[in-house]
Formats: C-alpha cells, sequence, structure tokens
C-alpha cells in the first residue's frame, strides 16, 4: 500500500504541440478507491501511464509515499496495471497469461509454483473465466480477453492497482458484478486503487475520491458527495450527473434573477453579495438539478417556467423529461408512473435553495 503524489507533472506529444497534462498537482492517499473521471482526451490514460512509468514526465514530480519514482523503471515501482487494450501474449494460454506476473525474475523467490497455481485458480473463479485457463486468447471473446487482462494485475498484491477502464467492453450485467467485485477487493486488500473511467455513474458508485479531469487539468478533486452537491464549475455540474445539470441563463434584477425572462425567482443575500464581489451586474449562470424539479399544473401559482413535454424517456422506474418553452430546454427527471405524455402542456417549479448560481464569465461556483 502506497500514497501517491503528483506534484506539478506535465506532459506532452509531438514535439510540444499536444499538452496531454498541464501542471497537475494530485495525492492520492494510502488505501483509497480514487477515480480519474473526464471525457476522451482529457489526460485520464497519460496519469496512468505516467505513475506506471510507461511514459515519463516532461516536468513535475512523481511520489510513492516519501520515495520519488519519478525516474524509476516500471518494474522498479510495484504498481500492477490493467489497460481498456487487453495486451495478453497470445502464444501464452489464459493460465500462463494469469500467472506471468508471479513468474517475473523479481517476484521469483516470492511465489511457490503451488502458491502460483492456487492464485490463478482463486482470480480465475473470481472473474468467471475458470473454465478458460486453458484456452489461448485468439480464442476468446473480447469480453473474455479484457477480464483476463484484468486478472493479470489483480493477481498480485502491489502497493497500488492502475485500472484504465478495466471493465469498459464487458456487457452490462458483467460490468455491474465487476465494479462490486473490484470495490470488495479493494476493501479486503487495503491496496491504493487508481481507476479511470469517463462513466460518472462508474466513478460515483466506486471512488473514495474522484478528480474531474478535462484537456489535461483538474476541474475539481473531492469525494463523490461533494463533488455532486457542490461542483466547483459549469463543466463539472454538467459532467457529473444524469441526466446532466440544466444551466438556465438568467438577469439580476434587483433581488430577483429573470429566467430566461419567463419567470422570477428570488436571489439570496449571499449569492447578492458573491455577485458584487465578483462586479457581475447582471448575468448570471444558474443551475438546477432534473431531479430537483416538480411538475404543477400549467395554471398554478407554484410554476415558475412553463411549457410543453418534448420527449419522455422510459427508464424504467424513472423517466427523463425533456420540456420546451419558447427556444430553451429543460430536462426533468421524476417516476415513470407520474410521467405526462409527450406534447402535454406541464408548470415547472423548484426551490432557490436547489440552485447552483456560476459566475457568466468565468463559469466558476459563486456560493
Amino acid at each position: 500500500m502506497a500514497k501517491i503524489t503528483l506534484m506539478n507533472v506535465s506532459k506532452h506529444y509531438k514535439g510540444g504541440e499536444i499538452q496531454a497534462l498541464k501542471d497537475i498537482t494530485l495525492e492520492i492517499e494510502d488505501g483509497k478507491f480514487f477515480c480519474l473521471l473526464g471525457p476522451a482526451g482529457a489526460g485520464k490514460t497519460t496519469t496512468i501511464k505516467l505513475i506506471a512509468g510507461i511514459e515519463q514526465v516532461d516536468s513535475g514530480q512523481i511520489f510513492m509515499d516519501d520515495q520519488e519514482i519519478t525516474d524509476l523503471l516500471p518494474n522498479q515501482r510495484d504498481v500492477a496495471v490493467a489497460f481498456e487494450t487487453y495486451a495478453l501474449y497470445p502464444q501464452r494460454t489464459v493460465r500462463e497469461n494469469l500467472a506471468f506476473p508471479l513468474r517475473a525474475p523479481i517476484r521469483k523467490k516470492e511465489w511457490s509454483e503451488e502458491q502460483i497455481q492456487r492464485r490463478v485458480e482463486e482470480i480465475a473463479h473470481l472473474l468467471g473465466i475458470h473454465e478458460l485457463l486453458d484456452r489461448l486468447p485468439r480464442q476468446l471473446s473480447g469480453g473474455q480477453r479484457q477480464r483476463v487482462a484484468l486478472g493479470r494485475a489483480l493477481v498480485r498484491k502491489p502497493k497500488a492497482y492502475l485500472f484504465d477502464e478495466p471493465i469498459a467492453h464487458l456487457d452490462a450485467k458483467l460490468r455491474h458484478r465487476m465494479r462490486g467485485e473490484l470495490r470488495r477487493i479493494q476493501l479486503e486488500l487495503g491496496i491504493t486503487t487508481i481507476y479511470t473511467t469517463p462513466d460518472q455513474l462508474e466513478a460515483l458508485s466506486l471512488a473514495d475520491y474522484m478528480a474531474i479531469l478535462n484537456e489535461g487539468k483538474i476541474e475539481q478533486v473531492g469525494s463523490p458527495t461533494e463533488i455532486y452537491q457542490r461542483p466547483a464549475n459549469v463543466f463539472v455540474a454538467r459532467f457529473v450527473g444524469d441526466p446532466p445539470m440544466n444551466i438556465l441563463r438568467s438577469e439580476v434584477e434587483g433581488d430577483e434573477i429573470s429566467l430566461f425572462g419567463l419567470a422570477k425567482l428570488s436571489l439570496p443575500a449571499a449569492i447578492r453579495s458573491k455577485l458584487t464581489q465578483a462586479e457581475i451586474e447582471k448575468s448570471l449562470m444558474v443551475g438546477v438539478r432534473p431531479r430537483d424539479i416538480r411538475l404543477v399544473s400549467p395554471s398554478s401559482g407554484e410554476a415558475l417556467l412553463r411549457g410543453q413535454v418534448k420527449y419522455v424517456q422510459v427508464l424504467g422506474e424513472t423517466s427523463i423529461l425533456t420540456v420546451t418553452m419558447d427556444s430553451h430546454e429543460v430536462r426533468v427527471k421524476m417516476n415513470t408512473q407520474d410521467a405526462p405524455n409527450r406534447g402535454e402542456a406541464v408548470g415547472l417549479s423548484f426551490a432557490v435553495q436547489d440552485c447552483h448560481f456560476f459566475n457568466p464569465f468565468t463559469e466558476k461556483r459563486l456560493d
């Protein structure tokens, strides 16, 4: 187990044309499950490769506990890595692929052949690939190959696991099961785990802490609850949450906010103070999560906004509604049994305490 620290780490590609990471500083606590969440091209895989030593940093330092590992070779870092790409040895069976990390020269004296076989069998049962142990990678499906690649990392008990979208190619049912198994293994072993994913639901369900990456920069670091409840900026607000947070461009009118010029909402005193400090006179970005919006009758006095249901997306017990008003759209999340039909007129109501306020120029959180 180990604490992993990145200090002012940067990485460029193509002679400096592409900056994959921009002065990243990050601390992953010992024994925690830490998720790197972000869209494609955010720098997640690059971060994993730099920690593993597969690629070298252009500037900055990487520490494992109090030891600097920036210039150490990969086999000197005692980390186990699993990538989205399987990287299996095609001429070796599944059993041999799983046993390979335990037979490395650096661990030759740590494991007897009997212990190796017992550990391989244990991991194969865990991943549901026991019947595949004597097959070659070319005889496996994509999902089976990915489980083997994941097993090759799990078979060891290193200082840290580095997982780069390790279950992306599994079907939904198996992916759900594997998330639970990965979390259970990490809790039992207490091994520091860094896990990359573009799936915010996956990150929210797995992580003790998480960092949101965007174009090589860290947007926010915190617990899943902190990030969901208090997104640091508009990017995080839209990226974390399903469906994304509604961002309503509004105008400040004294002690009130005008939403789309269609409705008025009282402005909290704390936010008025922040607006003054930020020298914001008129524009304001107001965020409200789809789950915090209630449907009411369009004739009700509670209705802040009135519109028409454009789409209804049924997701089992819940449904996502897209409601249009003039040229604006707002999404609402609600119980399917209470959902109106497409084309119906509805009123929307939400409380000011459920709103998030952002600077319209910097897009950073105000409160």
